[in-house]
């Protein structure tokens, strides 16, 4: 590269960038934006007084670029600069300064700035010009979309900053301003094995946002220099056929629904794509029963292990093809049968999704199981017909489910109405998901799916009591204890009516309750709370041992159930209904609450005996189609 030199903001105005197909799209996102900004408004009240001893220049990082013509997407033939490094904050500072547009124009100081180019974007030229990203989000692609959320980061920065002019200033002054280290790619380095554009691209990346494995993959698969130059259109036509692929895969598993289906929370690489090559890189580490890159199982895999792989791994499939005699031999065959693995996978991940049985006996598997990589690599292995398949994920979800805990005393396996809230929490996770599960994928609507992916997010695997347990303490705000008392004055008033046999001790409650809302105390409420948990119990008759079994158990999120918390049936039930959380309430859960298990319930006040029965006998009945397949 030539020696570095130093350019303000305002000599790059009238520039032209391009971006070619092997760089990463824009990805910069609050913490970056809000980083640059205020690093320019901290240099610029440094500035303010000369007398300070400052750099006559705040310098961004450094932009490599080398000097190139094109073609834009209007026909126009261009003349400017390949961004090798550097296209983050050239694009950040192009969204500056288009924010800034008004005050440009008053100040006069940069009307026209520079343009940038984007080789996979075709309609780029028109999206940057048209400025649509300042009204509105541009889903179209992922570039797009990064682009316009970064413009509305900069709206709301300077909307709590109100100091425009200053930073126009900043950037655009002829002195004391905001400049760039600028390197130059030479012509007959760039030409060099080790001094390619994207050799240059792959080293100067490390140690910044840090390119993923899927980033440096893309590179070397699109690189579009390696061959002949009588090959050049249809290298090029094909490898943005490929291009424009990529993107449609990662933006499939950019939804939410899909990636979350196949994945926990707490998985979220920025290029989504890297799950297939974590997939991958396995197998192709074992390509020809070698070793591509050797590591000491100890110390895990090296940094960049699937980037590392598949260099190695691309690299055999062209020593095959240029041994190969195959008259009909394509020069793009070793990246074609490459990014046929690659699709295939993704296809397969979309078929699962796609299905109704599989992506629910799938997701079941893939939330709960821990080694969620594994599981996948032994279900692509799997040679069986659609029928074996889900057999064999059916019988799959029967050992995850199958009650392992045994009395201390006796040694016996418990029973599924013996597995208890606070002993085998995790069985009645599992148990209660799947109860959800197997009724979606039974319900007449075929569209009604059970959704992973608020599964995870909501955190849907707080385990509710149905009737209220009696807990050990009770601490709450007086506004809340006000509520829940007069909620639960409405409750029981029910028991005073029809002569039931202890309406007078729940008459006497009754008042006692309104003696306390009209005169609260917080240890006043602790007794109180205790003893009407206790009456109603006794009014619904419930046995103590049924309380913590899955004849009272349902799931909800963890803000649910301490919004419901320790509230009677009927009580819990309102609430649900109204939902004012607006959280997902679980199918299941919402008919127990509805008594829609129950053959003819008698009234919705209590979670009666009847109520409880009917409840458990259909998740024993779930419990049980599984179970009898390890028969």
């Amino acid at each position: 590269m030539e020696n570095p030199r130093i350019r303000p903001i305002s000599d790059l105005l009238k520039e032209n960038f391009y971006v070619p197909r092997y760089q990463r799209g824009y990805r910069w996102g609050k913490q970056e934006i809000t980083e640059l900004l205020d690093d320019i408004l901290q240099y610029y009240k440094a500035t303010k007084d000369r007398k300070n001893k400052v750099s006559k220049f705040y310098c961004l990082q450094p932009v490599v670029v080398k000097s190139r013509t094109w073609i834009d997407s209007n026909g126009d033939i261009m003349n400017g600069w390949e961004l090798i490094d550097g296209q983050q904050r050239l694009t950040s500072i192009l969204l500056i300064l288009n924010y800034l547009e008004d005050v440009r124009e008053l100040l006069e100081r940069g009307v026209d700035i520079y343009s940038i180019d984007f080789e996979t974007r075709e309609n780029c030229k028109t999206f940057f010009e048209n400025k649509s990203y300042k009204s509105a989000i541009d889903d179209s692609n992922v570039d797009f979309f990064h682009i316009s959320k970064a413009y509305h980061y900069i709206k709301e920065w300077f909307e709590k900053e109100k100091n425009k002019v200053g930073i126009v200033e900043t950037l655009l002054n002829a002195d004391y301003n905001v400049s760039i280290i600028w390197y130059e790619a030479l012509e007959e380095q760039e030409n060099t094995v080790n001094d390619s554009s994207i050799d240059l691209f792959t080293r100067l990346n490390e140690g910044k946002i840090p390119l993923t494995d899927a980033e440096l993959i893309k590179a070397l698969l699109l690189q579009a220099d390696l061959y002949a130059s009588n090959e050049e259109r249809y290298v090029k036509q094909r490898l943005f056929e490929i291009a424009s692929e990529w993107d449609t895969i990662e933006a499939t598993l950019l939804d939410e629904k899909m990636w979350l289906f196949l994945n926990n929370t707490d998985y979220n690489p920025s290029s989504k794509i890297d799950l297939i090559f974590k997939l991958l890189s396995d197998k192709w580490n074992g390509y020809d029963n070698q070793e591509l890159i050797q590591f000491e199982k100890k110390d895990g895999k090296p940094k960049h292990f699937e980037f590392l792989v598949f260099d190695k791994y691309l690299a055999k499939k062209r020593e095959q093809y240029n041994i190969s005699t195959n008259p009909d031999k394509d020069v793009l065959d070793p990246i074609n049968e490459v990014w046929k693995e690659i699709k295939d996978v993704f296809s397969r991940f979309y078929d699962w999704y796609d299905n109704h049985t599989l992506f629910h006996y799938l997701g079941f598997l893939l939330a709960f199981e821990q080694d969620k990589e594994n599981l996948i690599k032994e279900l692509f292995d799997l040679k069986l017909n659609k029928d074996d398949f889900e057999l064999n994920l059916k019988e799959r979800i029967a050992k995850a489910i199958k009650i392992k805990r045994k009395w201390s005393e006796s040694g016996i396996v418990k029973q599924l109405h013996e597995i208890s809230y606070g002993e085998e929490d995790t069985e009645i996770r599992k148990i209660l998901t799947l109860f959800n599960i197997e009724t979606l994928i039974k319900h007449k609507k075929e569209d009604a799916r059970f959704p992973f992916h608020l599964f995870k997010t909501e955190k849907i695997t707080s385990i509710e009591h149905i009737h209220p347990q009696n807990p050990e303490n009770i601490d709450a705000t007086e506004e809340r204890a006000i509520t829940w008392l007069t909620a639960h004055k409405t409750s029981l008033a029910y028991f005073t009516l029809n002569g039931h046999p202890q309406k007078q001790e729940v008459q006497e409650l009754i008042v006692k309750i309104e003696a306390l809302i009209g005169d609260y105390d917080k240890e006043g409420f602790k007794n109180i709370y205790s003893e009407t948990i206790e009456l109603y119990g006794k009014l619904i008759e419930f046995k103590e041992h049924e309380l913590h079994t899955l004849y009272n158990l349902a799931l909800v999120d963890k803000d649910t159930n301490s919004m419901l918390n320790n509230s009677f049936f009927d009580v819990k039930r309102e609430l649900l209904k109204t939902n004012k959380l607006g959280r997902y309430i679980p199918i299941c859960t919402q008919r127990a609450f509805s008594k829609y298990y129950s053959e003819n319930p008698k009234e919705m006040i209590f979670w009666n005996s009847e109520d409880r029965y009917a409840y458990y006998k259909n998740i024993e009945k779930v419990y049980n189609s599984f179970i009898h397949l390890l028969n």
